[in-house]
């Protein structure tokens, strides 16, 4: 599997790289050509404007024309062809830029190491010809120079994008990984509780093939050791079930519901084991409390944490319920009395396939709890947002605390909790 995640993130990684290399390129090829096209235009608005600005007929003015300019002017007419505003170039250099732009006609060249972009413009029909030659030199090294910082900038940024595209693809495998790891624990707790049911199941299977002429009921001592073992991992995959329709569940839309309804009509379900058990079990809930949220897996919650508190309560004792809902959260309270839970085992409790091992465990009477119910619970309540939390004084009681945010929920009012106290044992305080 680290080979499969390994490949995930470096394939993360390379379509990241692409896109990402990809778009800035674009962007910062695109401010690139941008200040080229740029520089060519402002070029040759330079070039164009010293010959609209020429002052003819017969150069009148030549000296204050030629100053506003920064190009070098070559004028062909009858008398002949000659340069101005070339003080700077030698009369070889001069020579050779003349013959370029006026014999060989080039509109762009380049001359010792320096570049030329030149145009012109016939007067008086054909008389008079202007030629207006622009040194840009400087400019195309200026280009030059942006040009190699964007990318050296170009390639940094690569390095930086790979730099947090794997840091996202770290976060983004992450998941998978911790998935990954949750189902391969599941596999191998589920297996190592299945292995001994399987064991005990054969070896009375053994025993009582061993006398193929006993009766059953000489074998019913084996026979009902069969029927517990059965009974256990039957519970097993129903817990496991649930934990797959609860995966099921998280893909349906959330509703606007009546949670102090909802959790009324879950304890409602619960009356008769309550009767059974002799347990007292008090309410007091805000009617009129409405959350967004997932029915079933809401109505599944409120079933796992009344089942735990009950399995978990001797006969005789208590459980309160508590329900209050504000404008943000709503908040509901399990808590039961005769066993607490020690300390080291609050923060595992929410663990797959953890259980205490004290007398707490042993107050409920049965081998069919595999410690998925907590688990499943807690995971309701993190898909919703909320937070679960644990808490006990180690001796006397336990008490779980479900925070919701109320996000689009709407109440009809602020009514004030009243307390219910129902399902008792008539028996009870006789």
């Amino acid at each position: 599997m680290d080979k499969v995640l390994n490949q995930l993130r470096r394939r993360f990684i390379i379509v990241f790289m692409i896109v990402g290399g990809a778009f800035l390129l674009l962007a910062y090829g695109s401010i690139f050509v941008v200040n080229v096209t740029q520089t060519v235009s402002s070029i040759d608005r330079d070039l164009n404007a010293v010959l609209d600005k020429a002052p003819f007929p017969g150069l009148i003015d030549k000296d204050e024309w030629m100053q506003r300019s920064n190009c070098i002017i070559i004028v062909r007419d009858d008398a002949g062809v000659a340069a101005y505003n070339a003080d700077s170039y030698d009369s070889e250099e001069l020579e050779e830029i003349v013959k370029f732009v006026v014999a060989e006609g080039e509109e762009s060249f380049s001359f010792n190491g320096r570049y030329y972009k030149s145009t012109y413009r016939n007067l008086l029909g054909n008389d008079i010809t202007l030629y207006a030659v622009y040194d840009w030199t400087a400019d195309r090294s200026d280009l030059a120079e942006a040009g190699v910082v964007t990318a050296l900038v170009y390639f940094f940024c690569l390095v930086l994008l790979f730099i947090f595209g794997n840091m996202v693809a770290k976060q983004v495998v992450e998941p998978v990984k911790h998935s990954y790891e949750q189902q391969k624990k599941l596999v191998a707790d589920a297996s190592h509780e299945l292995k001994t049911p399987i064991a005990i199941i054969g070896a009375n299977l053994s025993l009582i093939s061993s006398d193929p002429d006993s009766s059953v009921a000489q074998n019913e001592h084996w026979i009902k050791n069969i029927e517990s073992q059965l009974g256990r991992m039957s519970a097993l995959v129903s817990d496991m079930l649930e934990l797959h329709r609860a995966d099921e569940a998280k893909n349906k839309p959330a509703t606007s519901e009546d949670v102090s309804e909802m959790l009324n009509g879950v304890l409602l379900s619960f009356e008769a084991r309550c009767f059974e058990k002799n347990v007292t079990l008090t309410q007091e809930l805000q009617p009129d409390v409405k959350l967004l949220c997932i029915k079933q897996n809401m109505e599944r919650l409120f079933a796992i944490l009344m089942d735990n508190a009950l399995k978990y309560t001797p006969e005789g004792g208590k459980i309160d319920v508590s329900l209050k809902g504000d404008k943000k959260n709503v908040t509901v309270d399990f808590t039961n009395y005769g066993v607490g839970i020690a300390k080291e085992h609050l923060g595992k409790i929410f663990d797959r396939f953890y259980r205490v091992d004290n007398a707490r465990t042993q107050s409920a009477k049965q081998g069919n709890s595999f410690g998925l119910g907590l688990s499943l619970a807690k995971s309701i309540v993190l898909d919703h947002d909320g937070t679960i939390t644990c808490s006990s004084d180690g001796e006397k009681y336990v008490t779980f605390r479900i925070e919701l945010p109320v996000k689009q929920a709407k109440k009809k009012g602020e009514n004030e909790p009243h307390k219910q106290q129902s399902r008792r044992n008539p028996k009870q305080g006789e």
